[in-house]
């Protein structure tokens, strides 16, 4: 069971950095550059910036390619099952799934009325996995597909809500978000 909760994490790792890395070095000019949605709401709203999104894909990209590296190098076989070209095409697609998973979030909740830092539960701590597997599935099978059983999947779904949750605690403790969800 711990194995499999170690090999989930580490292989969601470049889909949980990148909104965490965007929350630290974001600002700056909104991705929706302040326009309105047909229902008079923004986009997507303020939290989201081109510097966080550019920030979060670099810092994802950067830490799936140093896994990579740590797995070639300690004999460990996960993303390097694949080529190095197929894992950093699934890695590619999981930071960037994961952005987008986010994005998409936030637009769903400026469509119901939620303003930015308002929480939506599940939504908030499942945008991103979504998405990130979304893209991974669509666009990096079969490699995806054979790093992400359905086991890993479904472990991924439960302990993702509880890493999210701390992780947004801690950022909040630290003075980096100003609500703690």
């Amino acid at each position: 069971m711990l194995t499999l909760v170690l090999s989930a994490i580490w292989l969601m790792l470049p889909a949980y950095i990148p909104n965490n890395v965007a929350v630290l070095v974001g600002g700056g000019l909104p991705i929706d550059m302040g326009r309105h949605f047909i229902d008079g709401r923004r986009i997507l709203g303020d939290g989201k910036t081109f510097r966080g999104f550019f920030g979060g894909l670099a810092g994802g990209i950067a830490v799936g390619a140093l896994e990579y590296i740590v797995e070639v190098s300690t004999g460990i076989s996960l993303f390097s099952s694949l080529s190095y070209y197929h894992a950093i095409r699934v890695i590619v697609l999981l930071v960037f799934g994961s952005l987008a998973g986010d994005m998409a979030g936030s637009f769903i909740k400026r469509r119901i009325g939620r303003e930015r830092g308002s929480p939506v539960p599940l939504l908030d701590q499942l945008d991103f996995v979504g998405g990130a597997f979304a893209f991974g599935f669509a666009f990096g099978s079969p490699y995806m597909g054979s790093l992400f059983t359905k086991e890993i999947v479904v472990t991924v779904l439960v302990i993702t809500p509880i890493l999210h949750i701390l992780v947004n605690y801690i950022a909040y403790k630290i003075g980096r978000k100003n609500v703690p969800w």
